[in-house]
């Protein structure tokens, strides 16, 4: 990938004929015609690109990873200087023992939750708040960044607009789903965050913050942000997570990657990945009960639904928002196959790691888990499958509690203040007002 980058082109899924450019993209995340944004120009890794950074941390892989994305637009010396204090934590690839000789040596999780709020979320959005208050704030000293959480995003955002000067947070969650430990994380009490916690499901926080987007009257008051998954950057910002993974398994191994789905954010990002060259064998996109996303593959009909609650609560997704960049990135490329888990193969996944060697799941990457099994165990499999661990196991006491009969067997590695969000109905008008008022403006 050349060193000489130049500025990012987005084009959107939904009409080639419209372009943007990083800075329009960040103001409005959606295209003024619909679909999603995608770069126009997907770069290509060059033969030995892993090879020759295999003793770079994880932040110097991931810049050169970015750079033909962000490069261009924010100067080579300050990409660093951003990936450098995003991704400031560890990436471990392990390897859980006692696993049955068919899996043994062949299934491996890469921790992606040793962030501030112990979810992968924290790359992409740490990134995400970084680039928005470096490229904006000049132009615009107040942004409001806008959010819906079905749980670990919230946390990823309220951490990463934490002290971020003239940046606001506002997070929609739902009020049943969501776990006490995420709860904390999203509603604790900080100075430039409203937590709203809503009488709704995700996919009602999801319709709310697409209606305050497309406001005309909110984005005139101040540009209004959104840190979803819908935002380019945090798609961006996540594709170098199957890289990583990648030099992480010997050369010459089979591999492939199973990705705990729900959004589609993070397997479209492995997706854009293996479109830059990445060898991978397979894809899986491993989802719960509510995603349409199986049976989109199966049969060609896509039925968005009501999300219904599911111990992997963060996946409780019946309408996922990155379905247009998945879709185009699967047509005419590499194959993405999606499986179904359910709770009960959740907890028997979590049950029967846990016992053979000590390791606990998170309900997420337990579905990953139990979707990875099945792979290394059909025709043609792969050599091996790395499963995303998405978030800590302690962040879900009460899964834990269900699994193991322990809620405390895996302690939160950090201090869980009450939460304090602020209660309102399935309303915009309500969320219209927060948004207008001089809330989360210290």
């Amino acid at each position: 990938m050349s060193s000489q980058n130049p500025k990012l082109e987005l084009v959107s899924t939904a009409d080639p004929a419209c372009r943007g450019d990083l800075r329009g993209a960040l103001l409005s995340s959606v295209p003024p015609q619909g679909g999603l944004w995608v770069p126009s120009r997907i770069p290509q890794v060059p033969p030995g690109f892993l090879e020759a950074r295999a003793g770079d941390d994880y932040a110097a892989l991931a810049e050169a990873v970015i750079a033909p994305y962000l490069a261009g637009d924010l100067g080579p010396d300050v990409l660093r200087e951003l990936c450098r204090e995003s991704f400031n934590f560890p990436v471990p690839l392990v390897r859980p023992a006692g696993l049955p000789a068919d899996l043994a040596g062949r299934i491996s999780v890469l921790e992606l939750f040793h962030g501030p709020s112990a979810a992968f979320k924290d790359f992409a959005v740490r990134l995400l708040v970084r680039v928005t208050a470096r490229m904006l704030s000049a132009a615009h000293p107040r942004l409001t960044i806008l959010a819906a959480t079905s749980g670990d995003t919230g946390g990823a955002v309220t951490e990463a607009c934490d002290g971020v000067a003239g940046v606001r947070a506002v997070v929609l969650y739902p009020r049943v789903g969501v776990s006490p430990v995420q709860e904390s994380q999203i509603a604790r009490r900080r100075p430039n965050v409203v937590a709203l916690s809503v009488d709704g499901t995700f996919d009602d926080c999801q319709a709310l913050v697409k209606r305050a987007l497309a406001d005309d009257t909110l984005r005139r008051s101040e540009p209004l942000l959104t840190a979803n998954s819908i935002n380019p950057v945090r798609l961006i910002a996540q594709v170098p997570f199957a890289f990583h993974a990648r030099r992480l398994v010997a050369a010459g191994r089979s591999m492939a990657v199973v990705v705990p789905s729900g959004n589609l954010g993070n397997v479209g990002a492995v997706q854009l990945a293996r479109r830059m060259g990445l060898d991978l064998r397979a894809l899986v996109a491993a989802t719960n009960v509510n995603s349409p996303l199986p049976e989109l593959f199966r049969t060609g009909d896509y039925r968005p639904r009501r999300s219904s609650p599911t111990l992997s609560n963060a996946m409780d997704i019946g309408a996922p928002n990155n379905l247009d960049r998945l879709l185009a990135w699967r047509e005419g490329g590499p194959a993405v196959a999606s499986v179904t888990v359910d709770d009960a193969q959740t907890l028997d996944a979590m049950r029967r790691v846990r016992d053979a060697g000590g390791y606990i799941m998170c309900p997420h990457t337990a579905v990953g888990w139990r979707a990875a099994e099945d792979l290394l165990r059909s025709a043609g499999a792969p050599d091996e499958a790395v499963v995303f661990g998405t978030a800590h196991p302690a962040k879900f006491p009460d899964v834990l509690h269900a699994a193991f009969g322990d809620a405390a067997i895996c302690p939160f590695p950090g201090d869980l203040p009450p939460a304090a969000p602020m209660k309102v109905g399935n309303d915009f008008e309500a969320l219209r007002d927060v948004l207008l008022s001089g809330a989360g403006r210290s």
